[in-house]
């Protein structure tokens, strides 16, 4: 309440009426909050993202992949405004990384969708392009190929409970900083792993909910009993 941020309602808005192309008729509430503050919310004395980071906690079966999709989807578009926002999905294995990758690829093979969406994009079963803001969505995973090329403008981190270490995260997320508005985005469900990345998020998490840490940017949102 006393820091001097506002929410751009009309990007909100354009993000939102992609929802047309994907098989559901809105977004769940929690994913439209989700948008608005980790791609639409801003500080008023420079415009960057108040929320850059992003960490979603839920259960399985809760649209966690579905979200990814759309929030990879709309900031490729010119909606986001910014040239060249390379999108990455980072994840342990191909499974994990692929799945919000092919909802995507679905959309735009959508018989429905195809024809006018082959005038915004191009892509084949492992990148995506958009043709106005060259931006680009791939899925990555724990190989080294390629890593040190990236120039993402959002990592993201699907399933990071799967993670023992930050070694590939750090590897990831070395190419961030190179376009406006870097963001990430940890989106999971929980797991066995202790003491590693999740465990982590959960305990500054808890401590930003206590008043104990400032948020440095991170936006916390979890949902378990």
């Amino acid at each position: 309440e006393a820091e001097d941020i506002y929410t751009n309602s009309e990007q909100l808005g354009k993000y939102l009426s992609l929802i047309k192309y994907f098989p559901y008729e809105r977004l769940f509430e929690w994913e439209e909050f989700c948008m608005a503050l980790h791609c639409c919310t801003y500080k008023r004395k420079n415009h960057m993202p108040r929320w850059p980071d992003l960490f979603i906690l839920t259960g399985r079966g809760a649209g966690k992949d579905g979200f990814i999709a759309f929030e990879s989807f709309s900031l490729m578009s010119e909606y986001n405004g910014i040239r060249q926002y390379d999108v990455d999905i980072c994840a342990n294995n191909e499974d994990q990384s692929k799945a919000p990758f092919d909802d995507v690829y679905n959309v735009l093979e959508d018989t429905e969708n195809t024809k006018k969406l082959r005038k915004f994009f191009h892509w084949n079963k492992e990148e995506i392009i958009s043709i106005k803001t060259k931006s680009k969505l791939k899925y990555r995973t724990n190989s080294p190929k390629g890593k040190d090329g990236l120039r993402s403008g959002i990592v993201i981190f699907n399933e990071i409970h799967a993670y023992q270490n930050y070694a590939n995260i750090n590897v990831f997320t070395t190419g961030l900083g190179k376009k406006k508005h870097p963001r990430r985005l940890y989106a999971t469900t929980n797991g066995d792993v202790r003491d590693g990345p999740l465990d982590d998020l959960l305990e500054k998490s808890e401590a930003i909910l206590r008043g104990e840490l400032p948020d440095n940017g991170m936006l916390p949102f979890i949902c378990k009993l």
